[in-house]
């Protein structure tokens, strides 16, 4: 069961999606090899439906000429832009263009390393701990189950022992 670029890339998008919309209860997805030797997906898409009614659509590849990341997210009062050139921006209902909003610049590995660090030298939980670890990790095996086999997954159709 091949996961390729999910399971490098994605795992982390799905940490993040479930923090802003919840948690995931079933992914429909699809993948293809393209242009990297193997047998692994090197694009892939996953439509993720969350607790809740939400949805949201994660798409990664190796199959590109350069590094892009893009996050859209529309709400009923706003949409908010992300992308690695233009930073964030959030546009309003009845607003005529995007407002930037201004973000730090970050190391996120150093900050991750640091945060993880950190935990051990207090006695305390990391960020992300080892269940929700797992947790995003079942749903990119959700997805990579519903590419292969063609059909909506649910993720309460894996448990921890699998």
């Amino acid at each position: 069961m091949p996961g390729g670029v999910m399971l490098q890339i994605g795992i982390h998008y799905v940490d993040v999606l479930e923090f802003l919309m919840g948690p995931v209860v079933a992914v429909s997805a699809r993948s293809a090899q393209l242009v990297l030797p193997g047998d692994n997906p090197d694009v892939a898409n996953m439509l993720m439906e969350h607790d809740g009614g939400a949805q949201s659509i994660l798409s990664a590849s190796y199959a590109s000429a350069s590094e892009y990341y893009l996050m859209n997210i529309y709400g009923k009062e706003a949409t908010v832009y992300f992308d690695l050139f233009e930073g964030l921006r959030c546009l309003s209902r009845g607003a005529e263009r995007p407002e930037k909003i201004h973000v730090k610049k970050n190391d996120t590995i150093r900050e991750e390393i640091e945060e993880f660090a950190g935990s051990i030298k207090a006695g305390g939980k990391p960020e992300v701990d080892a269940d929700r670890a797992v947790e995003s990790l079942v749903v990119i095996l959700a997805g990579i189950r519903s590419a292969a086999e063609g059909r909506r997954v649910e993720v309460a159709e894996f448990n921890k022992s699998e």
